[in-house]
């Protein structure tokens, strides 16, 4: 299990921990902030005295103003005599006005930058945690779980950065709306209360809405990840697709999961377009009704309470888009959740069926490979591999043959820890293969399947990746060389940069395997593992690459897994599965003279004469 709790707190506390976050980190756009809602409120509350010399049709109240008061000190003496003194005081109120929203909006903009280059490094490494979390996962887990399923919730990482904006954002909103508040009371106090007597109403309408958005999220978290798996899954089989022309049917597959996502589109924008106009509708509503119950009560109306009225609204209107930013942030809390805790399901040990890493450094296997009691299973109730006992002794060709399905690539695959195996099962010179580590161990192997894996990038990348060490062009060369595909490079246009596209798809599949052959050679393994590495070639080629394949790995431990036996005749011992377990094992003579499971083999390859010769 994690080192946290693996809820969507829990992942907060953990991400928080990983970008190294400090308090200043949040301190410093909050003070800019308070900075910026000093300005406006200088801004937002100087309409207060305009509203009164608008009511007045004079400035003369500021001589008796404690608040506004300081205005008049602005004034030059030979002005304030003057007939234009009111007409200089609007000057310099409007002026003050557009002063205070002009530093409002440096202090935002600068806040603003310092938020996004901050919000960027933390995505950065909120990213590369998360990746590299999840490529700690054994091999089991992605056997198990469509890649763009996990694509989906890799992304979702993201939802941290969203909330600590929505966050910030809410404080910077609230404080707005307390500063535009103060300035309402001072404009209407009547109005004032209005307005908050709607608020609880309109919070209960939201709740119900937070609710049902919630509850949309959640679905709509579930079609995301099927729609992500089945893109993946499309473009990935492309060539599948096409060889049945399967276009229209693909399509409309994938047509069925996007109809499934403008449903819950379409419902929570049904619900989230309805919240804004009823919450604004019933605020102007109330407003408009105690502004009525006012007049008629007081039964006196002049031309200063419109003006009053008329200022309140302009900052009433102000102050609902900070409203719906914060009422609105319970409903990016309700959309993020089910992401976040999608993401925290991948800090959970449990099915990720992680290959744990011992202490101890593996350099060089200098006697054998020794298998004991071993069994395996993918699923439960489904034995792969049964009760393994061999040893496979350094610096020999060992070969294993069998019917498809009997466990070949499995076993080779448990030696290359690709999954965990019970402890004691495999020993490497007499040291659990368990107490290795897995750099150091997958440091001296190399292998090479059937199913070859390229990058979509150059000859040379791909020749590269997993070198540690530099490679200059003639190793490459003398690499591409053994395996048969030299000739085919130097007439390449641009030779080892030649892009190869997405798993190597601009190359034949022979070309891809020796590609795929070179890259494990470059690496010089003191253990190299080849499952049905040659397929693809034909028998002459392949006859020339497995001679310079067992030139380049002389003195060391081969393993070969084949179909075609021709490949294996030099083998120092064959190893024959069937159903999971080891039925034969023994000399290319031996097995031949046998006359067992690897006879009948040999039998159907070569005809029943080469059988009994004993030679193909």
């Amino acid at each position: 299990m994690s080192s946290f709790t693996p809820t969507a707190r829990g992942v907060l506390r953990h991400y928080w921990g990983v970008v190294g976050g400090r308090w200043w980190h949040l301190a410093i756009p909050i003070a800019l902030v308070l900075a910026a809602a000093a300005f406006e409120a200088v801004s937002y509350s100087l309409l207060i005295p305009l509203t009164d010399a608008v009511s007045q049709n004079s400035f003369d109240f500021l001589e008796d103003s404690r608040w506004f008061g300081w205005i008049l000190a602005l004034v030059p003496d030979t002005v304030e005599a003057s007939d234009a003194r009111d007409a200089y005081l609007v000057v310099v109120v409007v002026g003050l006005v557009i002063a205070g929203r002009i530093g409002k909006l440096v202090l935002e903009y600068v806040s603003k930058l310092f938020v996004v280059q901050r919000n960027e490094r933390y995505r950065v490494e909120v990213g590369e945690e998360t990746f590299a979390r999840v490529l700690g996962f054994g091999r089991q887990y992605f056997d198990r779980n469509a890649v763009g399923r996990v694509d989906a919730e890799i992304g979702w990482s993201s939802s941290v950065l969203g909330l600590l904006t929505a966050a910030e954002g809410l404080f910077q909103n609230a404080i707005g709306l307390l500063v535009k508040g103060g300035v309402m009371v001072g404009i209407s106090l009547p109005l004032s209360i209005a307005f908050i007597l709607s608020l609880p109403f309109v919070h209960w309408f939201m709740n119900t809405i937070n609710r049902t958005v919630e509850r949309i999220a959640r679905e709509g978290v579930e079609v995301d990840r099927r729609l992500r798996s089945r893109i993946v899954d499309i473009l990935g089989s492309i060539p599948l697709v096409k060889a049945y022309s399967q276009e229209r049917a693909t399509a409309a597959a994938y047509a069925d999961v996007l109809r499934e996502a403008e449903d819950i589109a379409v419902r929570r924008g049904r619900v989230i377009s309805l919240r804004y106009p009823v919450e604004e509708v019933v605020i102007l509503l109330v407003m408009l009704v105690v502004q009525g119950a006012v007049i008629f009560w007081v039964g006196d109306f002049r031309p200063g309470d419109l003006a009053a009225f008329g200022a309140f609204l302009l900052i009433l209107q102000q102050s609902l888009r900070d409203y719906k930013y914060v009422s609105e942030f319970s409903l990016k809390v309700s959309e993020e959740i089910p992401r976040l805790e999608a993401v925290a399901g991948l800090f959970v040990d449990e099915g990720k069926f992680i290959v744990p890493s011992g202490p101890r450094r593996f350099d060089q296997l200098e006697e054998a490979i020794e298998v004991q009691g071993l069994d395996f299973r993918y699923q439960d109730g489904v034995d792969t591999l049964r009760d393994i006992s061999v040893t496979l002794e350094a610096g020999k060709v060992t070969a294993i043959v069998g019917p498809t399905g009997a466990g070949k690539t499995t076993f080779v695959d448990l030696i290359a820890r690709f999954y965990d195996v019970d402890p004691d099962t495999i020993r490497l010179d007499g040291v659990d293969i368990r107490d290795y580590s897995l750099s150091s161990l997958h440091a001296t192997m190399a292998i090479v399947s059937q199913d070859v894996w390229l990058l979509n990038g150059t000859l040379r990348q791909n020749l590269t990746f997993g070198l540690d060490r530099p490679a200059d062009q003639d190793e490459l060369m003398d690499a591409l060389h053994d395996v048969e595909l030299g000739r085919f490079v130097e007439g390449l246009r641009q030779g080892l940069d030649t892009e190869i596209g997405d798993r190597g798809v601009q190359l034949s599949g022979g070309q891809r395997q020796r590609v795929a052959l070179a890259r494990a050679l470059l690496r010089d393994p003191d253990i190299l593992i080849l499952d049905e590495a040659t397929s693809a070639l034909d028998s002459v080629i392949e006859q020339r690459v497995a001679k310079a394949i067992l030139a380049r790995a002389e003195g060391r431990t081969l393993i070969v897994i084949a179909h075609r036996l021709s490949t294996i005749r030099d083998a120092d011992k064959i190893l024959v599965l069937v159903d999971g377990r080891i039925v034969e094992e023994g000399t290319w003579d031996e097995l031949v003279a046998l006359g067992g499971r690897f006879a009948e083999l040999h039998g159907a390859q070569f005809g029943e004469g080469a059988a009994r010769k004993g030679a193909p």
